[in-house]
């Protein structure tokens, strides 16, 4: 058996897509990365977590691409300075984490003007031109925050023939929403005031846990919506195909969406951006290491059986 696989190196007991997913990443740190597995938690170690010697060493490991590195680097240094919060282990150890994969996607494309042609096919046909994105990301300005911590996961700034727009990011790979129940007197003002609910009412039923995270990241691009510095806004959950969670998610929450914002929300698959990459020479590169990286969770079966052929190969 490959040592990725081992007894004792993965939870026994987790859902299956998760199990999936998790396997992949231990096959990618051992097969494509050669690095050892850390303690986390009761595991001792766990295959999807990278030992902090393996990072001491080469503090790129989880990222797949130098700009995404270099905006890691960088966004975990501002983020604190802005009083926000992120988990520095979580991003430069933890493989299984949206976050670093969140940045291995949007944080990558920084670098890539071609990344406007992809944009434009699944988030907004009318962009015509990106201005920037950045991970980890709420508005500085306290007006149009929620008195909380809340912020995307990632945004793209961009214009529309010389109007300015963005798009929050949520990203899914494995965990679900969060199942907190939050409710402030700031989220309902702006379920009231914004124009994106149908009604002051929507409040008691999105503050419910199957829907309170994404309620609040559309909460926070609907109180920065028609500003005079980042125009006007919408919320993009990107996730797997086969993530049916984030999907009926995103569906109840647009439940309460009022008709003229109805194009405010939309998931978008990370397949869907993957093939649109494809076809981009400058980016068929990039689209393949991630597919390989946090898709294809057949791969490893794959080359287990190429190790280890029948007798008589």
């Amino acid at each position: 058996m490959p040592t990725w696989d081992t007894e004792g190196l993965l939870p026994k007991n987790e859902d299956a897509r998760t199990a999936r997913y998790r396997r992949l990443q231990s096959w990618y740190r051992e097969v494509v990365m050669e690095a050892s597995a850390g303690d986390y938690r009761e595991y001792k170690p766990l295959g999807s977590y990278l030992d902090p010697s393996e990072v001491e060493r080469d503090r790129s490991l989880n990222f797949i691409h130098p700009e995404a590195h270099a905006h890691a680097e960088q966004r975990a240094v501002e983020v604190q300075a802005e009083g926000g919060t992120l988990s520095v282990p979580r991003l430069f150890h933890n493989m299984l984490s949206s976050m670093p994969m969140c940045f291995n996607l949007f944080g990558a494309m920084r670098a890539e003007p071609e990344f406007l042609e992809v944009f434009r096919s699944l988030f907004d046909s009318e962009a015509t031109a990106i201005r920037e994105i950045v991970c980890e990301w709420a508005p500085p300005e306290p007006a149009l925050r929620l008195g909380d911590h809340s912020a995307f996961d990632a945004v793209v700034h961009y214009e529309a023939d010389g109007e300015r727009r963005f798009v929050g990011i949520e990203t899914k790979y494995t965990e679900p929403f969060s199942r907190k129940d939050y409710d402030r007197p700031r989220y309902r003002e702006v379920t009231s005031d914004s124009g994106w609910f149908v009604s002051a009412e929507s409040a008691d039923r999105l503050k419910a846990s199957a829907t309170n995270q994404l309620w609040r990241t559309t909460l926070l691009a609907a109180a920065a919506d028609g500003s005079a510095e980042y125009g006007r806004g919408s919320v993009a959950v990107v996730a797997l195909s086969d993530d049916r969670s984030a999907g009926t998610t995103v569906d109840a929450v647009r439940a309460e969406f009022s008709p003229a914002r109805a194009d405010r929300l939309r998931f978008v698959t990370i397949e869907s951006i993957l093939d649109a990459a494809d076809g981009i020479e400058s980016l068929a590169g990039w689209s393949r290491t991630f597919r390989r990286r946090y898709v294809d969770h057949q791969r490893p079966d794959e080359w287990a059986s190429q190790q280890n052929p029948p007798a008589g190969d």
